[in-house]
């Protein structure tokens, strides 16, 4: 990711596995996992907005860049999803599962089969299910040999989108079932090169063991320094907020604190939980979150 050093960096739908880059962090459930990856909990370890992506409650760029890491397939309305993403911020990254990982691993709350083709995001409506009961899903998290042959074959089963200015998207009509079934073909005759290699797994292993450390501590500074504002800053996590959201009704101007928030064009207010602003609109509050 072209991330320059001073980038102030928002991600969206950070749920339980954010970046250890992103500054602020966005995700439209709190409480509610039925659609994350194993359904972990949300991690809140920096500060984080509950908003919904259609209406983000961000002024025009106020980002320099934003990720959305697994959340394009999710959309019902992906195009306007990325207006929203385009607005907010100047440039960005998204990744998304690869049609051939949709087929391999399948995810039935995915809406969307995602590819690249040339410098356009490329989506294809899904009419299908999961295959396999997360056969593929237990194999990656159970089996180290498993795990280095979808790492060595990552770009086969990811989707990495690095954008700038704007997003070219394209919607085209759903796969026929020859593709499909050609979809598969090639996806069987990568998965049946997969096999156990003794030292290839050990030094995979030591590799991955030493990510997974790394990743913890820069995970680690991010919860101490929110912690560090909880402690010392108590009741004005808001306050330092304020600079960069604004009302997701009228993108109005946000005046508050820690008990709560207003808008001072359209006078609605917004709750806010352990410093946690819940920018949505009344009825969606009711609703839960």
């Amino acid at each position: 990711m072209k991330i320059k050093p001073g980038d102030l960096v928002l991600e969206i739908g950070s749920g339980n596995n954010p970046n250890p880059r992103s500054d602020i962090l966005c995700d439209r459930y709190v409480h509610d996992n039925g659609e994350r990856a194993g359904e972990f909990d949300i991690v809140i370890d920096r500060p984080f907005v509950v908003a919904d992506g259609y209406r983000l409650p961000f002024a025009d760029k106020t980002f320099d860049y934003v990720i959305c890491s697994h959340i394009v397939e999710h959309m019902g309305d992906p195009k306007a999803f990325l207006a929203e993403v385009t607005r907010v911020a100047k440039a960005g990254y998204i990744d998304v599962p690869s049609a051939a990982s949709e087929r391999v691993f399948g995810w039935d709350i995915h809406h969307w089969y995602c590819g690249k083709k040339g410098n356009a995001l490329v989506l294809q409506r899904k009419t299908e299910g999961e295959q396999f009961g997360g056969f593929f899903h237990r194999l990656v998290a159970d089996q180290i040999w498993f795990r280095r042959f979808f790492e060595e074959h990552e770009s086969e089963w990811y989707v990495q989108f690095e954008w700038e200015g704007t997003i070219l998207l394209r919607v085209m009509r759903p796969m026929s079932q020859d593709e499909i079934h050609a979809l598969d073909e090639r996806a069987w005759k990568r998965l049946r090169s997969a096999k156990p290699e003794l030292l290839k797994d050990i030094q995979f292993f030591i590799a991955w063991m030493r990510r997974r450390i790394q990743r913890k501590l820069r995970k680690e500074i991010k919860r101490s320094y929110w912690a560090f504002l909880r402690t010392v800053f108590p009741g004005k996590i808001v306050a330092r907020l304020l600079p960069q959201i604004v009302c997701p009704a009228c993108q109005g101007v946000l005046h508050g604190n820690d008990h709560g928030i207003v808008c001072s064009s359209c006078r609605t207010r917004y709750p806010v939980e352990r410093g946690i602003p819940i920018l949505l609109a009344p009825n969606e509050v009711r609703k839960g979150y």
